[in-house]
């Protein structure tokens, strides 16, 4: 929660599990230390750039709306109950049941209160503001709070930087991995994936066959640009069977000339399995991958793995 450190709890006896909310009520913070939190929602981007009446040019992306109050009460869940919070600038505790019960008294507290905004999206508090800590990591506006109401909207969420730091870390190392994968593929290998991937292999304005350096450097920026969907499916035995399938049609090694209800091998009129109903090249494809997934299509498979070795 925010980079809130939880301090250790009096234990009455050994086992005794600590609950959340008196783990909450008992974390510390740093007095020194700012504590973030930014709006969950980001704006979208615009399709036509808003133009700066200043410069005369297109203004950069606002990530986030410039200005958001922050509302200064909130239901939570608490202990299995509904509880009512509220912050007010000196208040000793967020519970609405533990704060002063006159009306007037209570409205004074709130109208004295500082009004507090995220500014382009981001708001922060130091560690010396505790009550107001709490308040914002606990009410149910928080979209990490452990206390939530379930009907609550998703306004803010803690910015963890060490969570963040881990996060770009991982991706930084999936990103490493998928280069590494792009860098030592054969160009079988490679020719492969990339047709799954969608990377082309001719030249769309000259109509040329690309070579095979600068389908590998397209094969390297897919994998730098998505790193995780480049991982998954590197390797995939199914994506290189169909491949295998899909060539092996294109160039009529298999072929349902002989008989349009069969698909056979063009060499020996042997039947691989039957294709009747099916017309575009893809549908049989495609069935001929189903058929190759079932034990009975074990030897059709060993015999498209002998034709590209």
């Amino acid at each position: 929660m925010a980079n809130a450190k939880t301090a250790p709890l009096p234990k009455e006896k050994s086992g005794v599990t600590i609950s959340k909310e008196d783990a909450f009520i008992a974390q510390e913070y740093d007095a020194n230390k700012k504590y973030m939190f930014q709006l969950a929602v980001e704006n979208s981007e615009r399709e036509h750039p808003v133009i700066d009446m200043v410069t005369k040019r297109p203004a950069p992306h606002q990530k986030f709306m410039p200005f958001r109050n922050i509302v200064f009460t909130s239901q939570i869940v608490w202990n299995g109950q509904r509880r009512m919070i509220r912050y007010y600038d000196g208040c000793d505790s967020i519970f609405v049941d533990q704060q002063p019960k006159e009306k007037e008294m209570i409205e004074q507290l709130i109208k004295q209160s500082r009004q507090r905004v995220f500014e382009d999206g981001k708001f922060g508090c130091y560690g010396d503001e505790k009550q107001l800590l709490q308040y914002m990591n606990a009410c149910s506006w928080n979209t990490e709070s452990p206390f939530r109401t379930r009907t609550a909207d998703s306004v803010f969420v803690p910015v963890n930087a060490d969570k963040v730091a881990s996060q770009e870390s991982e991706k930084l190392d999936r990103i490493e991995l998928a280069l590494q994968y792009a860098r030592e593929a054969t160009p079988t290998k490679m020719l492969i994936h990339a047709n799954y991937l969608g990377i082309p292999v001719i030249d769309y304005d000259s109509g040329n066959e690309l070579t095979e350096k600068e389908i590998r450097t397209a094969y390297r920026r897919e994998a730098s640009r998505n790193p995780d969907s480049f991982i998954d499916s590197y390797g995939n035995s199914s994506i290189e069977l169909r491949y295998y399938i899909d060539k092996a049609w294109e160039k009529g090694i298999i072929t349902n000339s002989f008989n349009p209800n069969q698909a056979t091998w063009s060499n020996s009129n042997s039947i691989i399995c039957d294709i009747s109903g099916l017309k575009s090249g893809e549908a049989i494809c495609q069935r001929l991958f189903e058929f190759s997934q079932n034990e009975v299509g074990e030897e059709f498979v060993l015999q498209l793995k002998a034709i590209n070795e």
